[in-house]
Order: structure tokens, then sequence, then C-alpha cells
């Protein structure tokens, strides 16, 4: 049997080879995040999208994506059970209710006192 002790003698040593395999895992965790050409989830190209694309765009669980299109809050389409979005739908469907700031709001008002 071996024995993997190590002595106060081979610390120096020992503390060497750590710091180089962690070196070398670190390096080769930043090669595998550079090289990794995995598409993203959402696209602006893709057109049409699933429940976990929507999700990630509107940062909310899939769950809430299910409850929102129940509930029929967010446009989808479906089709063999599967639920699907239209980006474009989707990205109006977020602007509906954008609220104003305030220099728009004063902005009408003084056109709404203009009119009268």
């Amino acid at each position: 049997m071996k024995d993997d002790r190590i002595t106060l003698e081979d610390v120096p040593y020992e503390l060497q080879q750590l710091r180089q395999d962690v070196v070398e895992i670190r390096n080769f965790l930043l090669n595998q995040a550079a090289t990794n050409t995995e598409p993203t989830l959402t696209t602006p190209e893709k057109e049409i999208m699933t429940v976990t694309e929507v999700s990630h765009l509107l940062t909310l669980s899939k769950g809430a994506i299910y409850n929102m299109c129940s509930a029929r809050l967010i446009p989808f389409y479906k089709r063999g059970g599967r639920n699907y979005f239209d980006r474009k739908e989707i990205d109006k469907w977020m602007r509906e209710d954008g609220r104003k700031t305030i220099k728009q709001l004063h902005a009408e008002a003084e056109m709404e006192s203009r009119k009268k």
C-alpha cells in the first residue's frame, strides 16, 4: 500500500503542485467558456419562441409564463399541446403598458392646454 502522507518537508513542493493544478483547471475552464459556441436562448432573428425562451427573455419562471397563458395575459399560439410565442408580438406586448416620463406627461398636458 502506498503511503500518501505529506511530511513537513514536502509541503512547499505539494503547495507548488496544487497551485499549478489550480492554474491549469482555471485555464481549461476559461478556454471552454471562450470556445463554447452554443446559441443563446433568444436571438433577435428567432421569430417563434418556446416557453423556456420567453421565460428567459422576461426573467420569469416557466410556471409564471404558463399561468399567464392560462389567464390569456400574454399572446401565444398552441400547437401539439405546446405553447409558442411570436417574438414581435411579445416585444409589442411588453411595450403596451409603458409608463410615460414626466417630460412626456408635461408635453401632453401642454398640448391639451393649447387645444382649449
